[in-house]
């Protein structure tokens, strides 16, 4: 084999193969984008105009972002979300179990219950809890009851009355009249 034709191959295949990704980007047709889309993101992107109530740099938003981070836990305890309520919930659990050193398996029982009791909407009135808005945490529940070392929740279900009476008809006022 001689050196010629060897260099003489691999000018030959690296010649086919640009020719080939010629061909490719021939067949891969790149477009322009739209008009609007352009202008989205110019508007967007540069010159964002001082208005009241909007923020210009990340530093700010981040700022905003903190405080209402902050806030989000100041509200009446019937108005946060359960979201929320279950992360005040757990920090409550956190401070029992450390207040009164449970163990693992009683921590485990008084979080199934009070979890468990939130998400079913038992735990909503303000008179059964008594929530710190100040502190954001809460400071007692007042159905929760520590006995012989269990939790139990004293949940009174409030009945509504049944409507027995209906107001009658004409007609069955004319048959009672009747007999």
């Amino acid at each position: 084999m001689d050196l010629k034709t060897v260099l003489n191959e691999t000018e030959t295949d690296t010649v086919e193969e640009t020719e080939k990704e010629k061909a490719k980007e021939e067949l891969i047709r790149k477009h322009k984008k739209p008009v609007q889309l352009r202008d989205i993101e110019n508007r967007s992107a540069s010159n964002r105009k001082a208005v009241p109530g909007t923020f210009e740099t990340d530093e700010e938003i981040t700022n905003l972002l903190e405080r209402e981070k902050e806030d989000i836990y100041k509200q009446p305890w019937n108005k946060l979300e359960n979201g929320l309520k279950i992360n005040r919930l757990k920090l409550f659990i956190k401070k029992e179990v450390d207040d009164k050193s449970l163990p693992s398996d009683e921590k485990a029982i008084l979080t199934k219950l009070l979890l468990t009791a939130c998400r079913q909407n038992k735990l909503n009135r303000n008179a059964d809890i008594i929530y710190d808005k100040i502190e954001c945490i809460i400071t007692d529940i007042k159905i929760l009851k520590y006995e012989d070392n269990k939790y139990i929740l004293d949940i009174t279900e409030i009945k509504k009355a049944k409507q027995t009476s209906k107001s009658k008809s004409n007609v069955e006022r004319l048959l009672k009249t009747k007999s």
